[in-house]
C-alpha cells in the first residue's frame, strides 16, 4: 500500500470524492466457485481507483442458501470467500463490502448471514449479521438474527451495512443515521416479483435519512426464482446516481461526504424529528 492511512489530513476526505462500484452478477445457487469467477471477471474489466468502495450482493458466492448444507462445506465457503474478498481489496487498494455465510452464531446456534467490510489492506474491519432473516422464505430456519447496528468510517463517510430484507424496516436505518451513518449499503437477493418495492424503498431510505444509499442486487435465476437486478446508488435527495438493468454488470458513480453535510444544512428535516424516547411513551391502539 502506498497510501499512508492515519497520516493524512482528515479534511482531505471531506474535500474529495469517493467512487462506489456496484457489482451485479448472475448468481448460481450454491455454486461458490462459479460465482467467485463471475465477480472476478467483472472486477477485472473495471478501472478501479484506489480508495473506492466496491459492494457485492448478499451471499455473493452461495445465493439463497438452502437448508441442509453440509457444515464442512459452510466452513470451506466462508474461508474461501474471505480470502477472495481480502485479495481483491488489496489488489484494488479499495474498500470491499462482501456478504458471506458464517458459522459464528448471530447470536443463536444457527448460521449467520454476514456482511463483511474489508479495508484497502485486505483486513476485515467490520461485520454485520443480518438482523431480519426472511421468514416468508424460510430463511429464519437457517440463519439466526443479528442484534447489532454496525457502522464504520471510510474516506470521510460513515458506512452502515444492511442486508436485503432489512430494507423493509426503516427503524434500522434511522438507528444508523442517529449514530452518524451517511452512506447506507443494502446487499440483496431481491426477486423480480417485488422489484418495484426494491426501487421505492431504496429511495425512501435515502430521502428520509438524507444519506447516500447503495443497493446491490443479483441478476439471473435461482431455484426457479428470477432476480431483479436493478442495483442503484441514490443520493440524499433521492436522485439516481447510478442504475443497473436486469443484466450482469458493474455500475459506478462518485459521491461526496460534503454533499451530505450541505444538504442536511440546507434542508434540516432531521433536526425536527422526535426523539426516540417520545415514541417509547406512545401506546399502541387496539
Amino acid at each position: 500500500m502506498n497510501r499512508p492511512y492515519g497520516r493524512v489530513d482528515p479534511q482531505f476526505y471531506l474535500r474529495s470524492q469517493m467512487r462506489v462500484f456496484l457489482v451485479q452478477h448472475a448468481l448460481e445457487n450454491l455454486a461458490a466457485e462459479n460465482n467467485r469467477a463471475r465477480v472476478e471477471a467483472l472486477l477485472r474489466a473495471e478501472t478501479i481507483p484506489p480508495a473506492s468502495l466496491i459492494v457485492l450482493p448478499e451471499l455473493f458466492s452461495l445465493g439463497t442458501l438452502a437448508e441442509g448444507l453440509d457444515p464442512a462445506r459452510v466452513e470451506a465457503v466462508q474461508r474461501d470467500d474471505r480470502a477472495f474478498l481480502s485479495r481483491w481489496a488489496r489488489r484494488t487498494e479499495s474498500w470491499l463490502l462482501g456478504s458471506t455465510v458464517s458459522t459464528e452464531p448471530a447470536p443463536s446456534t444457527k448460521l449467520s448471514n454476514r456482511s463483511v467490510l474489508l479495508d484497502p489492506e485486505g483486513r476485515a474491519v467490520m461485520e454485520y449479521a443480518k438482523m431480519h432473516p426472511f421468514s416468508l422464505g424460510g430463511e429464519n430456519a437457517v440463519f439466526g438474527a443479528g442484534n447489532e447496528v454496525r457502522l464504520h468510517p471510510l474516506e470521510g463517510f460513515t458506512l452502515q451495512s444492511t442486508v436485503c430484507y432489512d430494507l423493509r424496516f426503516p427503524e434500522l436505518y434511522r438507528a444508523g443515521m442517529r449514530r452518524g451513518a451517511d452512506l447506507m449499503a443494502v446487499q440483496a437477493n431481491w426477486p423480480e416479483s417485488r422489484r418495484e418495492h426494491w426501487e421505492v424503498l431504496l429511495r425512501a431510505r435515502a430521502i428520509e435519512n438524507q444519506s447516500f444509499v447503495a443497493g446491490v442486487n443479483c441478476a439471473g435465476t435461482q431455484r426457479g426464482t428470477a432476480y431483479a437486478g436493478g442495483s442503484r446508488l441514490v443520493s440524499p435527495k433521492g436522485e439516481l446516481l447510478a442504475q443497473a438493468g436486469a443484466e450482469e454488470c458493474v455500475v459506478s458513480a462518485d459521491i461526496s461526504a460534503a454533499h451530505v453535510k450541505s444538504w442536511r444544512r440546507t434542508f434540516p428535516a432531521l433536526r425536527d424529528r422526535k426523539p426516540p424516547e417520545f415514541w417509547a411513551t406512545l401506546k399502541d391502539e387496539v
